[in-house]
């Protein structure tokens, strides 16, 4: 419940001239402890029951700590150093950190300690390191005024106080980012959980596959970043506190989950079970600190310190504001993430999708799920128009956007974005398995052609191991998504019990004896990978990646998003030759002689997009970089048509279906690093006509993310030449 203090009542700072008086008068340690209790009761910071004075750290221990309130040790001294002000005596300093690590050691508790005289407040937790007296790690209490903000000190930084804060989104930074000392406690915690199992093979092999994909859509920069241990520790966090958030949202009691199953707070079934969701949280690459011994005790610390926020009202985009707060701008920047600001995400789904109770939208670059929110959030304006509701809405919702990501922390943001702007009508759904339309997987289909992944029969999935193990599964399967969904999270449930995954064939219905005799001995190499200590990880990985290519069977009637904007040479180098082949070989769009390398791929990507997934008829709208309206080295991609190598086949689009955006001249513009452009186009297919790029693009004025965005017709496009020309005229 939340708490409202009246900042009027005269007893609040009277408690707080109480504490201040007997430090002045330098009272007895007991007298200083009995005025803080009274101030923590007093202003519901702990109940009575909540707190304890002289108990023991750990069993055995000759010592007591002055006073324990919920899970945090305060130890009280008539002055907490020799000069009278914050720094304290190390000496006391050292005392209360042998506590906190007496208890850990002992209970596994990473509590948090505070140090304090009754003026000087000190926060201390184990491995805090050295001693810092700056805010928020030390508060001063000046006088009797001064009792709120001690009161927030000790409630956002020093207890676990339940008490359902609201949570905006600088309220988020606040408690969450980089510069809290919880979070900084909780990752020196897992920090440490992660140096003492890393050479474990089951967290090897997550790394290993981890790196694979973020090297995939970062480039060569992921290889240069200083500390990649560093990384997946963060990213583990990040996917931790967004999966307790979503469960949070969705009612789900944390708190009592953390105290009786903690481990099901990295994998889902207590919230697959409440709403029959798969995919959202699951034992995926950042589970690993439910495996290890050690792990449950920061489980449920996490647990409990979300649980003290009311999540129901939480901003819609709070995935994405926690990703922000995790990974600073800076290194963003340094790994090329830049993601799509949300108005400029709303207007072009607003453009596009015309129809969206009839029309199916996929975003194959979705990032963190900016234009999924959107597409969700149109297509559920639009469905509580015309009265859908029950398993109709969450259905046709369900097959109405679909997002692609290669990004692994990307998609779990994704996911937790699609499953909280679905909230309505995932509610009013009876379903009790469905997975998120939203996954782990290479759009381009680089790493597996189509050809050497998919035979005529079997799709084949390389562990990449010395003994060339691989997993094979019925292509018939494979393309009915539910099913098999369902079906290897079943199997991956199954294998971690060690019950028979065989069993889940039946549960799930699977009855061909060719599915069922190819799929035995795939079962039965995941059960060897996994008493291997190679892990049920295959089962997660093995479900995402087929999925581009079982999508592009099925094609869309928009695409949509914002293409990587990587150039050749910056991708990973087991990708860059396949992306040169089908720049040059499969579209003809390469350009250039010997610096043809430092171009990008996003006018790759598009045009790969638009052959994999777009129906013919439908319509495509990217975020491109602003060269793509007149640089030369998208001439050949402006032409709308696509030719290989050979000539035996081209693919046409019409790029004058709409007119193209010019966003150099909004302001700030500082949401990419280079200034940006959007780019429409029809499918016109094999056999239809091309229109070029070219005549009027739609220039783009203003501030932005507010209404006053004005669009004027400023440019002509010369296709053949590759440079533009002013024209003057409003749209």
């Amino acid at each position: 419940m939340v708490v409202h203090l009246d900042v009027n009542d005269e007893r609040y700072p009277d408690a707080a001239r109480e504490i201040l008086r007997r430090h002045d008068l330098n009272e007895a340690e007991a007298n200083i402890t009995s005025a803080i209790r009274d101030f923590l009761i007093l202003t519901n910071l702990a109940k009575s029951d909540d707190i304890k004075e002289e108990s023991a750290p750990a069993l055995g221990a000759r010592t007591a700590v002055d006073l324990t309130a919920l899970d945090t040790f305060v130890e009280i001294k008539r002055r907490i150093g020799t000069t009278g002000g914050l720094d304290p005596d190390p000496t006391n300093v050292e005392q209360l950190d042998g506590y906190l690590e007496q208890s850990e050691k002992e209970r596994g508790r990473h509590r948090m300690g505070v140090l304090t005289d009754g003026k000087h407040w000190l926060l201390r937790w184990p491995g805090a390191g050295a001693v810092k007296t700056t805010y928020p790690y030390a508060f001063t209490l000046e006088n009797a005024d001064g009792w709120l903000p001690l009161y927030e000190w000790l409630r956002d930084k020093a207890l676990e106080s339940r008490d359902d804060i609201p949570l905006d989104r600088e309220g988020a930074t606040e408690h969450f980012g980089p510069d809290s000392p919880r979070y900084q406690k909780d990752i020196a915690r897992l920090s440490e959980l992660y140096a003492r199992n890393k050479n474990s093979e089951t967290i090897r092999v997550k790394v290993r596959l981890w790196g694979d994909l973020l090297r995939a859509a970062l480039g060569e920069a992921v290889g240069e970043t200083d500390d990649i241990d560093d990384l997946f520790v963060r990213h583990t966090y990040l996917s931790m506190v967004v999966g307790m958030v979503v469960q949070a949202t969705f009612g789900i009691d944390i708190y009592s989950l953390a105290a009786n199953d903690p481990q099901d707070l990295l994998r889902g079934r207590r919230f697959q079970s409440d709403t029959g969701l798969q995919g959202v949280v699951e034992s995926d690459f950042f589970a690993w600190p439910s495996e290890v011994e050690g792990g449950v005790p920061l489980l449920k610390a996490l647990a409990n310190r979300i649980a003290r926020f009311d999540w129901t009202n939480a901003p819609p985009d709070v995935a994405a504001i926690l990703y922000e707060t995790v990974i600073p701008p800076d290194e963003r920047r340094r790994l090329g993430e830049y993601y799509t600001p949300d108005w400029l995400a709303r207007v072009m789904v607003q453009e596009l999708v015309t129809d969206p109770l009839n029309q199916r939208v996929l975003d194959p670059a979705c990032g963190s799920g900016t234009f999924i929110v959107e597409a969700v959030n149109h297509f559920m304006e639009h469905a509580e128009r015309e009265g859908l509701a029950g398993e109709e809405l969450f259905d046709r919702l369900h097959g109405a956007v679909t997002g692609i990501d290669v990004h692994p922390v990307a998609v779990h943001l994704a996911r937790s974005a699609w499953t909280l702007a679905a909230r309505r009508a995932i509610e009013d759904s009876d379903k009790t398995s469905v997975s998120v339309p939203i996954y782990l997987g290479d759009s381009l289909q680089l790493r597996f052609r189509t050809g050497d992944m998919f035979a005529e029969h079997e799709v084949r999935i390389e562990v990449e191991d010395e003994e060339n193990t691989a997993l094979v599964f019925p292509v018939s399967l494979v393309e009915r998504a539910g099913d098999f969904d369902s079906l290897m999270s079943d199997v991956a449930d199954a294998i971690e019990r060690g019950d028979d995954p065989m069993m889940a064939l039946d549960d799930n219905g699977i009855t061909d004896p060719t599915e069922r005799c190819t799929l035995e001995e795939t079962f039965d190499t995941m059960r060897r990978l996994h008493s291997e200590g190679r892990n049920h990880i295959w089962a997660y990985y093995t479900r995402n990646l087929v999925r581009p290519v079982a999508l592009s069977r099925n094609k869309v009637d928009v695409v949509i998003g914002n293409p990587p904007w990587l150039s050749y040479n910056s991708t990973v180098s087991t990708l860059r030759t396949e992306l040169e082949r089908q720049s040059k070989g499969i579209y003809g769009i390469w350009t250039g002689g010997r610096y043809a390398t430092q171009q990008d791929v996003a006018g790759l990507f598009f045009a790969r997009s638009v052959d994999l997934y777009l129906k013919d008829g439908g319509v495509v709208g990217m975020v491109m970089p602003h060269s793509a309206l007149q640089a030369g080295q998208y001439r050949s991609w402006r032409t709308g048509k696509w030719t290989t190598q050979n000539g035996l086949r081209s693919l046409s689009v019409d790029f004058g279906f709409k007119t193209a955006w010019d966003l150099e001249k909004l302001e700030p513009n500082t949401f990419f690093p280079i200034a940006s452009s959007v780019a429409f186009a029809k499918r016109t297919g094999e056999v239809g006509e091309a229109t070029p790029l070219s005549g009027h693009v739609e220039q783009w004025q203003g501030v932005t993310g507010t209404r006053g965005i004005r669009r004027e017709k400023s440019l002509i496009i010369d296709t053949s030449v590759g440079v533009s020309s002013p024209y003057a005229g409003n749209s």
